[in-house]
């Protein structure tokens, strides 16, 4: 006996509607792509370059909430993507046009006018928590 398969037909969707779902996907992408939108990411702080005479330092704080401006597919970008978020500081940069002490008290401002012009560039916005951290040298 032979059998009789039967086939379901399958409707294939129509070329309409395959030209309209591009384009809102390449809408879509380009309306989110466009966008400028803040975020805010936890960044270890470690400390290198040690003035001379200074053996270790110590820092109030050792995470920093680092806001940035960015846009679009600036996201998958280093340093947003790297999961394990460190920022290194050249305590001997940082502490220059400060008088030499072994107590270094630095505001959020100054902190981010720093980061900004050492490491990250100008989409850092500001600098969120702490509100001052302060550097102990010995």
């Amino acid at each position: 006996m032979e059998e009789k398969r039967t086939r379901i037909p399958v409707k294939l969707p129509s070329l309409a509607f395959m030209v309209c779902l591009i384009i809102s996907a390449g809408t879509w992408m380009l309306v989110t792509f466009s966008k400028d939108y803040k975020v805010t990411y936890d960044y270890k702080l470690v400390c290198e370059n040690l003035p001379e005479g200074r053996k270790s330092v110590t820092v109030s704080d050792t995470v920093l909430s680092l806001t940035f401006n960015q846009k679009g597919l600036r996201y998958l970008m280093k340093p947003y993507r790297d999961k394990e978020k460190v920022v290194a500081v050249s305590v001997n940069d940082l502490i220059k046009p400060k008088n030499k002490v072994s107590v270094y008290t630095f505001t959020s401002k100054e902190m981010c006018d720093f980061l900004s012009t050492h490491n990250f560039g100008s989409e850092l916005v500001s600098v969120t928590s702490p509100e001052v951290i302060t550097f102990y040298l010995r």
